[in-house]
């Protein structure tokens, strides 16, 4: 089979993946740093959303695939991915047909 993406034209939306890890100062106290991991372009569809009514106020939860170039980095669920000025958790991650051309990412909106 040969290792090509279908439609490269999809892949039209800059995204970074970010790791973010706890890094001890001088003084002793751990802050967050994060650290870049891969900056590329990915297809994005919004696959669900729904709102949920808890104490009088609406939340709104969406789940995002971002589907990108299947990638020579090692990405694991610990990491962020950065869109459109959001951050997005990482819950699923799908090697497409198990063809490691196409690695989906299925992602969801962190709510301050």
């Amino acid at each position: 089979m040969r290792n090509t993406v279908k439609n490269a034209g999809e892949y039209n939306k800059p995204i970074k993946i970010v790791k973010v890890e706890n890094i001890k100062d001088d003084d002793g106290f751990e802050s967050p740093v994060e650290t870049e991991i891969l900056t590329t372009y990915a297809k994005v569809k919004t696959t669900r959303g729904y709102t949920l009514i808890q104490n009088d106020t609406d939340f709104e939860k969406a789940y995002t695939n971002f589907t990108i170039r299947y990638p020579i980095t090692v990405i694991t669920r610990d990491m962020f991915i950065k869109f459109n000025n959001k951050t997005y958790t990482i819950e699923y991650l799908n090697n497409v047909n198990e063809d490691s051309i196409e690695l989906e990412i299925q992602a969801k909106v962190v709510v301050k």
